[in-house]
C-alpha cells in the first residue's frame, strides 16, 4: 500500500545535498562507468574536498602550532578540534558507502518492511514530517553560527578572519583580505554543511530504526482483537520475520554510525572547553558578531551531542517495549505451539538491542574539568 519514496520521505532533500557535497554515493547506469562522466561522479569526493575541506582543516591545525600563546591557540583550536570530528566522519562514510547505501536501499526498497494499513501510513508520514523539519531547524541555525561569525567581522576596524586560520600569504591588506576571506568562507561553509548533513543521516538511521520496532509493536498490539487463530500464527511468523530483518539493520547501522558518534563524543569536551574558553576572552562589546557566533556554536555543539544519544536510546526504549506488547495479545486464548512460539519470542527478545557510543554525562563533566585547568593556566 506504501510507496517506496514514502519510507524515506524526511531524507530525500538532505541525500541529494550530500550528494551535490561528495558525501553520499552518485547513481551509474552500465554506460556510465567508462565515460568521462562516470570518472568524474566516482571520483568527485575527492576533487572537492580533498583541495578545500582537508586543506583548509590543515591549515587551522598549522595555525594552532604555530601560535606563540595559549590564547592565540585557543582562538583556533576550538574549530579545529570540531573539523577534526568532521574528517572522522568523511572518512567513516567514504569507507561505509556502500554498507550505507545498501541500508538505505533496504529502509526504502525491502518487501518485510512495508507499510501495509492507513494507520501505519498515517503515523509514519507523521513521524517523518517531525523528523525532517526539526532537522531543517537544526540545519538553519547550524549555517547562522557560520554567517554571523562571517558576518560579524566585517563590522570591525582592523582585518580578523571570522574562523582563524594558517594563510601563507601577507592577508591584512584590502586586497589580500578578501582572498583569505574567500577561501575561509567557503572551507567553512562546505565543512558545516557537510557535518551537519553527516550528523542528519547518522541520526536518520537511528530514526528510521527505531521506528521500525515501533511499528513491530503496533503489529503485536493488533493481534489483541483476533480471534482466528490461523490468521494469528501468519501473522506472528511475519512479524517474527521482519524482526530478523530489523535485528540486522540495526548491527549494519551501529557499524556505520558508531565510528563517527564515537569521535564526536570524544572531542566534544575539548570541543567544548575551548569553546568556552573562547567565550573568556571574546567580550561582547568589543566584538558581539564573533561572541554570538561562540554562544550559538557552543549550542549546536551540545545538541550535536544530545542528537545521536537521543535517537540511539529511542532504539532501546521501544525494542525492550516488545516484550510488553507480546502480553497485549490474545496469548491467553492460542493453542500450545502457538504459545510456545510466543514464550521462544520472548526469550529472543531478552537479547538487549543498545547502540552505544559515549556518555553525555561523562562529556560535559569532563569539558568542564579541562576550561577549569585552562582557565587557571592562563591566569
Amino acid at each position: 500500500m506504501d510507496s517506496h519514496k514514502q519510507r524515506i520521505e524526511s531524507m530525500h532533500l538532505i541525500l541529494q545535498v550530500m550528494r551535490l557535497f561528495g558525501l553520499w554515493p552518485w547513481s551509474l547506469s552500465e554506460g556510465d562507468h567508462w565515460t568521462v562522466w562516470g570518472f568524474v561522479r566516482r571520483n568527485y569526493r575527492f576533487l572537492l574536498h580533498l583541495p578545500i575541506t582537508f586543506t583548509f582543516i590543515g591549515l587551522m591545525w598549522l595555525e594552532a602550532f604555530v601560535s606563540s600563546n595559549l590564547e592565540q591557540a585557543g582562538q583556533v583550536l576550538y574549530m579545529s578540534i570540531t573539523e577534526m570530528a568532521l574528517v572522522v566522519k568523511i572518512l567513516s562514510i567514504w569507507h561505509h558507502r556502500s554498507a550505507a547505501w545498501q541500508l538505505m536501499h533496504d529502509f526504502q526498497q525491502a518487501p518485510e518492511l512495508r507499510l501495509r494499513s492507513q494507520e501505519e501510513q498515517l503515523f509514519w508520514q507523521r513521524e517523518q514530517r517531525y523528523f525532517k523539519w526539526f532537522f531543517y531547524i537544526y540545519i538553519l541555525i547550524s549555517l547562522g553560527v557560520v554567517y554571523s561569525g562571517c558576518t560579524g567581522v566585517l563590522f570591525l576596524k582592523e582585518y580578523e578572519l571570522p574562523f582563524a586560520y594558517y594563510v601563507p600569504f601577507e592577508w591584512r591588506n584590502e586586497r589580500g583580505y578578501w582572498f583569505a576571506y574567500g577561501y575561509d568562507m567557503a572551507g567553512m561553509t562546505l565543512t558545516c554543511i557537510s557535518n551537519i548533513t553527516l550528523d542528519t543521516l547518522g541520526c536518520y538511521f537511528l530514526f528510521h530504526i527505531s521506528m521500525l520496532y515501533r511499528l513491530l509493536g503496533m503489529r503485536l498490539r493488533a493481534l489483541k482483537s483476533t480471534a482466528d487463530e490461523t490468521y494469528f500464527g501468519q501473522e506472528l511468523r511475519q512479524i517474527f520475520d521482519m524482526h530478523q530483518s530489523v535485528r540486522r539493520l540495526t548491527h549494519t547501522c551501529q557499524a556505520i554510525v558508531s565510528p563517527y558518534i564515537l569521535s564526536q563524543i570524544i572531542l566534544s569536551a575539548l570541543i567544548i572547553c575551548f569553546s568556552g574558553y573562547r567565550l573568556q576572552h571574546v567580550g561582547i562589546r568589543a566584538n558581539p558578531g564573533q561572541f554570538i557566533a561562540m554562544l550559538q556554536f557552543v549550542s549546536v555543539m551540545i545538541l550535536q551531542i544530545y542528537l545521536p544519544c537521543y535517537y540511539g536510546n529511542e532504539i532501546t526504549v521501544y525494542a525492550h517495549q516488545l516484550t510488553n506488547e507480546v502480553y497485549h495479545t490474545n496469548w491467553l486464548h492460542c493453542r500450545p505451539p502457538l504459545r510456545k512460539l510466543l514464550n521462544g519470542y520472548m526469550e529472543h527478545l531478552k537479547q538487549p538491542v543498545a547502540i552505544r557510543a559515549g556518555n553525555f554525562f561523562a562529556t560535559i563533566n569532563n569539558a568542564y574539568s579541562f576550561l577549569a585547568l585552562l582557565l587557571n593556566v592562563s591566569k
